[in-house]
């Protein structure tokens, strides 16, 4: 099992429901964990009860005597899980330092692979501590020129957390491009336009798994 974070550096207001994407293309089952320091969505929008949700999920990894009220996670689609944060941004910024310090229990308490949503990369997000231990980054973006110049510019910063790997969601250049313009591997596209785009997508994300089963079956670091 792993524990990745999904980021982005702006453009690309809707985060939470492009990870709940990403999840279905998952090759086995994980759960999509909402810790957007600006606040939880899913939620409201899915007409889910926001608790039990993230700050249960912290107490766990805190505590190993800690129980949780009620089922942890929401089912939204085979295999894909999903814990919930709340509108409120403090108890999610209470909840970011705690998961960075017990990071590995997380996957464990979830039982699943886990994609955490960590909202827009910021120099001072609370997110940041977590995104640094974490098994893999994603960073996802348009390529859109106002977003291909925001990555560029953000690059220092986004090495100093660790390495990236980039998913594109559209915009006025090809994935191909965005390759060519930062240093960071791009995956796929998340918007094919055919079927032969959309298998290419599928197996993408299948081998970036891979890899990091690869890695940890190493023994060797994944940042």
């Amino acid at each position: 099992m792993a524990v990745i974070t999904t980021s982005t550096t702006g453009g690309l207001m809707d985060l939470a429901t492009v990870s709940l994407h990403i999840a279905t293309l998952w090759p086995r089952p994980i759960t999509v964990v909402e810790a957007d320091p600006d606040g939880g969505r899913l939620a409201a929008r899915h007409d889910w009860d926001v608790h039990p949700g993230l700050v249960d999920v912290a107490a766990m990894v805190r505590s190993p005597r800690a129980t949780a009220p009620g089922p942890l996670t929401r089912r939204y689609a085979d295999d894909v899980s999903v814990v919930v944060a709340p509108p409120a941004v403090e108890p999610i910024m209470a909840s970011l330092p705690v998961l960075a310090r017990h990071v590995n229990r997380i996957d464990e308490i979830l039982r699943t692979d886990v994609l955490i949503v960590t909202g827009r990369l910021r120099p001072d997000s609370v997110a940041n501590q977590l995104i640094e231990v974490v098994d893999r980054r994603i960073l996802v973006t348009r390529t859109d020129l106002e977003d291909v110049v925001s990555v560029v510019h953000r690059a220092e910063r986004m090495r100093e957390l660790g390495q990236w790997n980039v998913l594109t969601a559209g915009g006025q250049f090809a994935a191909a491009e965005l390759a060519r313009t930062i240093e960071w591997p791009v995956i796929a596209d998340l918007l094919p336009d055919n079927p032969r785009g959309s298998a290419r997508l599928r197996a993408s994300i299948r081998d970036f798994v891979e890899a990091i089963d690869i890695d940890r079956s190493r023994g060797e670091a994944v940042a």
